[in-house]
């Protein structure tokens, strides 16, 4: 048994952690929260615990006086605040005399140094990386691919959200990245909260933790959604020629979002997706070492048959 501490943890995955870490007895956890939430502590039932990131020095007081063991960060990078509040959790961390493992919020492909430098989110996990390098703390990262929620969101239970590319089935329309052809590394966020706690409880952390909860390619989606909901279709493909300038078939359902995500910004982010879709960066190999399916294989992840039937049959 050790004591886990979530940063992050009432953000969209780590809420998905939490319910995860609420299913299990063999560890205790805290949520580590900017502020005091005593209206998520009643809802979620879950233990929170105001801790300032403005410097190492309170972070590290904040994790001692919980005796916390492993750090399990899923804060969100939109900004670049965010990713420094990440930096000094994990000097603190480093500076603790009680963690001994930290894991940072990365939780989709492994990225390298090429989406880092047209992604300023990649740029932020590859700079926590770099810091725990610098550090004696035992991390890894955790690679899953694409959120399958979304093909299944509201019906499908998610705390993302429901912010869509390639598909908007309740629109019947469909935008495909590139020929559709190239398979897709897709996992719900209840998966990869199970997969977290299960992999709390080994004896090593290899550098990568990778989980697959199902791999399908796009037009293999197309296909499953229109035989699922009886109904043929709009589609629309989006070749990698007009995707390198930023542009994508707009979804119905993008319309809304606007407000809150420009539309330029919105159709520059899904067309980076879109490039790494076609080219095969969400089809990531995944090692016996590294897999989680094979470290933990009582664990059975939703597929996207099932995920879509819950949400639109």
């Amino acid at each position: 048994m050790v004591k886990v501490a979530i940063a992050g943890g009432t953000g969209g995955v780590g809420r998905a952690i939490v319910d995860a870490f609420k299913d299990q007895t063999t560890h205790k956890f805290i949520v580590l929260s900017r502020k005091e939430n005593p209206e998520f502590e009643v809802q979620f039932n879950a233990p929170v615990v105001k801790i300032d990131y403005s410097t190492p020095s309170s972070v590290q007081k904040t994790l001692d006086e919980h005796q916390v063991h492993t750090v399990i960060s899923a804060v969100s990078l939109q900004f670049q605040g965010q990713s420094d509040a990440q930096i000094t959790l994990i000097r603190g961390a480093a500076a603790s005399s009680h963690v001994k493992r930290f894991a940072p919020s990365e939780f989709g492909i492994p990225y390298k140094q090429k989406h880092g430098e047209v992604f300023p989110i990649a740029a932020f996990k590859s700079a926590a990386v770099a810091e725990l390098d610098k550090t004696d703390l035992e991390y890894t990262l955790f690679s899953n691919g694409y959120f399958m929620d979304y093909l299944g969101i509201p019906k499908f239970k998610s705390y993302l959200t429901p912010v869509l590319v390639g598909l908007d089935i309740q629109n019947k329309f469909a935008g495909i990245p590139g020929s559709g052809n190239t398979p897709v590394i897709f996992t719900s966020t209840k998966d990869v909260g199970k997969f977290v706690v299960a992999s709390v409880g080994l004896e090593k952390w290899n550098r990568k933790s990778m989980a697959v909860g199902d791999r399908k390619s796009w037009n293999e989606i197309l296909a499953i959604a229109e035989k699922i909901t009886g109904t043929k279709f709009e589609v629309h493909y989006d070749s990698v020629e007009k995707l390198m300038t930023g542009q994508i078939t707009e979804l119905p359902s993008h319309r809304n979002l606007y407000q809150f995500f420009p539309k330029e910004a919105l159709q520059g982010v899904f067309a980076l997706f879109g490039l790494w879709f076609d080219s095969g960066d969400f089809n990531f190999e995944v090692s016996e070492e590294e897999s989680l399916n094979e470290l933990f294989p009582e664990i059975q992840p939703i597929s996207i048959v099932q995920v879509i039937n819950e949400g639109w049959a």
